[in-house]
């Protein structure tokens, strides 16, 4: 497997793009990665809008890669923000897409959409997304991690790559699995160096037999062997996915979230329905939105083990 060799993250003068600068930054360090800043100008705006304070923002990001020792290349271009992102990571080829998010709710959310929500629906990489109301430092290895796990295909995906992020020696990866139903404490976690037959725990109360399905489904989808220094747990919860999600998240102090995202370019839409669009907007933490094709191109355009050495 090849290292991060490219990754493009997008910026402007709000505070989420400058959380996922750091983000994007850090993991370029740690790699040896080329890393490209794109800055959309609105396409309701001159090219030559805030121009003064866009050549102070790339003189700051130049400076700062400059004493990282990271290889900084910026593209601006005319143009609506989540096009311009798109197109830049297709022709440049990107292994990982870092962009931070306003989650905006309401109103505003209706009029001005999710940029970080038609980026990931729309990418055919990985897409870092880090929520204004990010609570975690940026860094260049995840060692607590969250899988969410609705069992297609671009579940799968996201657990491989999860699987592959929390490689080596104290690092924890959570899987969770959320059936609908009123909201419950969820049955008990297990940790383990093998696959456990996770579904053995007593499971009474509220949708036994469902529960008791889902958690055979866990168990099989994870593969026969395991990385032996990684501690796999299993969570089963009842609710809302996105709030659920969200909520182990912050309770385990998790690093990422990671789910995945269908190859239609629709979010998984089984268990979750629009699970990573809500989590976007609720979510203190880093979310890692992996595409269904990611699972038979893991070991040629993103190597995730390298992310957890």
């Amino acid at each position: 497997m090849k290292q991060l060799s490219r990754i493009l993250a997008a910026v402007d003068f709000s505070k989420p793009a400058q959380a996922a600068f750091d983000h994007a930054l850090a993991l370029a360090q740690s790699h040896g990665s080329e890393l490209t800043v794109v800055h959309a100008v609105p396409p309701d705006q001159s090219f030559g809008w805030r121009a003064r304070a866009r050549m102070a923002l790339v003189a700051r990001l130049r400076q700062r890669a400059a004493a990282s020792n990271v290889v900084l290349k910026v593209s601006v271009q005319h143009g609506g923000p989540a096009r311009v992102i798109l197109l830049h990571a297709h022709a440049r080829h990107a292994d990982l897409v870092v962009l931070g998010t306003h989650q905006r709710t309401g109103l505003d959310r209706l009029r001005a959409g999710s940029i970080a929500e038609r980026v990931t629906l729309g990418a055919t990489q990985p897409v870092l997304i880090v929520p204004a109301r990010s609570t975690t430092r940026a860094q260049a290895t995840f060692d607590n991690v969250v899988a969410a796990v609705d069992f297609g295909p671009a579940s799968k995906a996201a657990l491989e790559h999860a699987l592959l992020l929390t490689r080596g020696t104290n690092r924890r990866l959570t899987a969770i699995h959320v059936t609908p139903g009123p909201r419950s404490a969820g049955v008990p976690s297990h940790s383990t160096t093998v696959p456990p037959s996770w579904y053995r725990f007593g499971v009474t109360g509220h949708q036994p037999r469902l529960i008791g399905d889902a958690w055979r489904k866990l168990n099989d989808s994870l593969p026969s062997s395991l990385d032996p220094n990684t501690q796999v747990r299993a969570r089963m919860l009842s609710g809302d996915a996105s709030t659920e999600i969200a909520r182990l998240a912050s309770d385990i102090d998790a690093d990422l979230i990671v789910l995945g995202v269908t190859r239609r370019g629709v979010v998984s839409r089984t268990v979750f329905g629009a699970t990573a669009a809500r989590l976007m907007r609720v979510s203190d933490r880093p979310i890692l939105a992996v595409p269904q094709t990611a699972a038979a191109t893991a070991s040629s355009r993103l190597d995730h083990a390298a992310l957890a050495a």
